[in-house]
């Protein structure tokens, strides 16, 4: 193994959850995993379509890096590095949140555009797949966008981030308990209308395999595996189709207290996990893809990587 280099510290402050990570990393570009952990802040709740953090929000998120902050001091952490995301860089108030962070922890907050936030999601995703053949598109979904990437190998072909998050469609389009069949087809009318240049460029590639990162494909994994939500560090695994659509039919077809009841369910996403499986099942459709992988590996883990160097 490589000498120890230094131990790092990343926060990425997303629309729905702070995660945390903390970790060895050496001189040869590689990292080892001390500590991960999430905490649901949801910073967009009643602003993102205002483009406004609102004070009860700022207030979670705080609360949040505080106790991230604990962990950090306990590791001793040397560079800490916070990045913020869709709802915190399309609020016109961000800057008083920014000053915020800077006079209670002394961390200067990047807020990143998408296609920063794309590269990456793709340079921590890469770093986590076992050798693929062909074409590949990873899919992180968040709470204000979700980013998509086309790949081949370890290049990029394209990428793209919209702001078509599952915060923003939860806002949009209030679900019945559970959702009627026509409110689905409405949102994935929605999601038609707002992929259009991601169809065109895999109509053209054909990718046939889709990656999935962080988030909600972390809940579903869990309740593939039956086990308590927790941030275990994992790297990539497939995740079988017919699992895939199993929990997808679970998940939409009852009401959220049965819901809640599902093992391996968070409960910090059992609203949001019915948007994001009905999404990831209209992406599996739509571009008919053969194979779904799951990684644990992410934009966290691509601030990691790039803090290596």
């Amino acid at each position: 193994m490589a000498d120890l280099q230094i131990i790092n510290a990343v926060i990425d402050l997303g629309t729905n959850t702070c995660n945390l990570l903390i970790a060895e990393t050496y001189s040869n570009g590689t990292f080892r995993v001390l500590h991960e952990e999430r905490i649901a802040v949801k910073m967009g709740r009643g602003g993102i379509h205002k483009e406004l953090l609102l004070p009860e929000a700022m207030e979670r998120g705080l609360t949040a890096l505080s106790l991230h902050n604990k962990n950090i001091l306990k590791f001793g952490a040397t560079n800490v590095r916070v990045i913020g995301t869709s709802a915190i860089r399309g609020a016109a108030n961000k800057a008083e949140f920014i000053e915020m962070v800077q006079k209670q922890f002394g961390w200067t907050l990047e807020v990143i555009d998408g296609n920063q936030e794309a590269e990456y999601i793709f340079s921590g995703t890469v770093n986590s797949l076992p050798p693929t053949n062909g074409k590949y598109l990873v899919l992180d979904i968040g709470g204000g966008s979700n980013e998509f990437i086309l790949a081949e190998g370890d290049q990029i072909i394209w990428k793209e981030s919209f702001n078509i998050g599952i915060a923003r469609v939860l806002e949009l389009f209030p679900m019945s308990d559970p959702p009627t069949l026509h409110e689905i087809a409405k949102v994935e009318a929605w999601f038609d209308e707002n992929l259009k240049s991601m169809e065109e460029i895999c109509r053209i590639h054909q990718p046939h395999i889709l990656v999935g990162c962080s988030g909600a494909f972390d809940t579903l994994m869990d309740i593939l595996e039956e086990k308590e939500p927790d941030a275990t560090f994992r790297k990539s695994s497939i995740f079988p189709l017919d699992d895939f659509h199993r929990i997808h039919n679970m998940l939409i077809f009852v009401d959220r207290e049965n819901r809640c009841k599902i093992a391996g369910v968070d409960q910090n996403r059992v609203e949001m996990i019915i948007i994001s499986t009905i999404f990831i099942n209209f992406i599996l459709r739509k571009l008919q893809i053969k194979i779904l992988i799951h990684t644990h590996f992410s934009l966290k883990e691509g601030v990691m990587f790039e803090m290596c160097i």
